[in-house]
């Protein structure tokens, strides 16, 4: 007896059943990606070692970038991606893609332009921080009168790297606190080589050669300190002491009065504007700056000692 053999409509039939029989979620839902590596400077990075896998079924793929930098894959199927991206002399970095949408056609996605650090720079950036952190705690111990405690953490600081001009400044202050003004004047010497456009520094440097009763050159100091800031009025004003007790009262006097044009109640700018019109002998001068002073100190024994000394200028007016 022959076997029977299936019809060929009815192998049709059974045919398209087992298609259909086929979850959907078998078929391909494709995405076309592509994009770029770059470094922090965007120079396009060759060679970057892209590796995804699908976070639900572990399933991998790797591609590499070319020598644009640039990478692309197509036919991923839909799901969400962890993706690693490795350099040699790079930080590696860890993204996340998510394509959890199927497709009935290719899709195609560019990736926003992805970064990384060298494995330098990231090295200079944590001792940026490193730094900043150092820095914050030094001034908080000073503030706090910890200034030896200040110096040996900024020594410190000093050893890993001599050219911190944030830590040098810091330690010229403190040792301005210790009185140590030829330490303090080292310290702010290299900040102002390092940093010309930095007012400060010069300014403290006007400070130390002013308690070293070396007047010229704290007056050299002030000078470039307002030619770099000129609304430094602590300039202005402390070269109008030193000109004052050299004789050179004109010269002081206009001093006192660009102090005065930037803070025009200064009690002690007043004062010493004062002070300067006595040594002129325009004693009613003096007087109007003087009640001015008067009323701006807090100080009871020296707003006291301005009133006697009105009281002798209006005697000798009456004279």
């Amino acid at each position: 007896m022959k076997c029977r053999t299936i019809k060929i409509s009815a192998l049709i039939a059974v045919i398209l059943f087992i298609v259909q029989a086929v979850p959907a979620s078998a078929q391909y839902r494709e995405y076309y990606i592509y994009g770029k590596v770059q470094d922090t400077q965007k120079v396009p990075i060759e060679g970057v070692q892209i590796d995804l896998r699908d976070v639900a079924t572990s399933r991998g793929y790797s591609m590499k970038t070319d020598k644009k930098g640039e990478f692309k894959f197509a036919g991923l199927p839909h799901g969400v991606y962890q993706v690693t991206f490795n350099k040699e002399g790079f930080v590696s970095k860890i993204d996340e893609w998510r394509f959890e949408t199927p497709q009935d056609t290719m899709q195609k996605v560019e990736i926003p332009a992805l970064t990384l650090i060298s494995q330098t720079r990231a090295e200079e950036i944590q001792q940026l921080k490193e730094e900043e952190t150092g820095i914050r705690e030094s001034a908080d111990k000073i503030r706090q009168g910890d200034v030896d405690g200040a110096i040996a953490q900024l020594k410190g600081m000093l050893d890993k790297n001599p050219k911190d001009t944030n830590a040098l400044y810091l330690i010229g202050m403190a040792y301005i606190k210790k009185q140590m003004y030829a330490e303090a004047t080292a310290a702010f010497l290299q900040v102002a080589e390092m940093a010309p456009k930095f007012a400060a520094a010069f300014h403290q440097l006007g400070v130390c050669y002013q308690q070293q009763d070396q007047p010229e050159k704290a007056l050299e100091y002030y000078s470039k300190t307002v030619d770099l800031d000129p609304s430094n009025t602590d300039a202005f004003y402390n070269s109008g002491l030193i000109l004052f007790r050299m004789g050179r009262i004109d010269e002081a006097l206009n001093l006192f009065e660009k102090a005065l044009a930037l803070k025009p109640d200064d009690p002690a700018f007043l004062e010493m504007a004062g002070r300067c019109y006595i040594n002129k002998e325009d004693f009613a001068k003096a007087i109007e700056y003087l009640e001015k002073a008067k009323t701006g100190y807090n100080d009871p024994e020296r707003a006291k000692f301005l009133d006697e000394l009105i009281a002798t200028l209006k005697t000798q007016i009456k004279k």
